[in-house]
């Protein structure tokens, strides 16, 4: 039988890859039937990541993007042991310290533009690692099928490089510590391509906030997000044709929200206007 969502039992993971010493396990984040969890044992302390039953090709992934960006010398966790438990992929990872950019906001949300800022640089020395053909999935239908107008748009500017993607930076999967990003976390819609999706992706997930979100805090994402462009720009240039990209990132949010979005949706009907797209 697989565990539903709400009982897994992360101690019991844990023991599948190899943690013998009596230990705590504490929910850091659990949704949609996966999650992490802080484990302490006396000697040590892990992050353990717990996929979906049968997402074995999914964590595979994450491990290898992880690696790469290892590689290339910028903030991740190892993976330190890799099992199934009930059918689902386990990772044992190295615990990383640092808060998430979201709670360090709540605790100095005056610091939103220099942290902004922070991550901005971090994402643009990210986009310096190319990937090999095969090395991961494009970019443009990562989030759900793109109209062909704007398909044929981003065509035209597309740089048509393959680097890394993370596709999914936002407050919650970036730790920091001391003003400075420690960690890059959750590699699951990691992708090859033109860095400007990405960038586009982390802008839009900042300024379109999912409804319920208080107006403070879409306040001080907002400083966020430019500070991350300024950030970014500082170590990549200014980039050319973001209207189109933020379009697209737009339109993936739009997919993959439900059916509350109508403030998304007046926004993306402007954009196509004001790019000549038809709506």
């Amino acid at each position: 039988m697989v565990s539903a969502p709400d009982t897994i039992d992360a101690a019991a993971a844990a023991r599948a890859v190899g943690v013998t010493e009596p230990m705590t396990a504490t929910p850091l984040v659990e949704r949609r039937g996966k999650g992490v969890w802080r484990i302490d044992t006396n000697e040590a302390r892990f992050a353990l990541r717990i996929l979906r039953p049968d997402e074995h090709a999914t964590a595979e992934h994450e491990q290898q993007m992880m690696r790469t960006t290892a590689a290339a010398g910028l903030p991740v966790p190892e993976v330190l042991a890799s099992s199934t438990w009930d059918r689902r992929p386990v990772l044992l990872l190295t615990w990383c310290e640092g808060r998430t950019l979201q709670d360090e906001l709540r605790r100095r949300p005056w610091a939103a533009r220099a942290l902004g800022r922070a991550c901005g640089r971090m994402q643009a020395a990210l986009h310096r690692v190319s990937l090999d053909d095969g090395a991961a999935p494009g970019w443009l239908t990562r989030f759900g099928p793109v109209d062909e107008a704007l398909a044929a748009r981003l065509a035209a500017v597309e740089s048509g490089e393959r680097r890394l993607l993370h596709l999914d930076l936002h407050p919650t999967n970036v730790l920091v510590a001391a003003g400075s990003v420690t960690a890059l976390l959750d590699w699951t819609n990691a992708a090859a391509g033109d860095p400007r999706a990405d960038l586009a992706r982390s802008l839009s997930m900042l300024t379109s906030p999912p409804p319920g979100v208080r107006r403070v805090r879409a306040l001080v994402n907002r400083a966020v997000a430019v500070g991350w462009r300024e950030g970014y720009e500082q170590v990549a240039g200014g980039q050319a044709d973001m209207a189109l990209f933020e379009l697209w990132a737009l339109s993936a949010l739009s997919q993959i929200r439900g059916t509350d979005v109508e403030l998304l949706e007046r926004d993306i009907a402007a954009r196509r206007a004001r790019l000549g797209l038809p709506s």
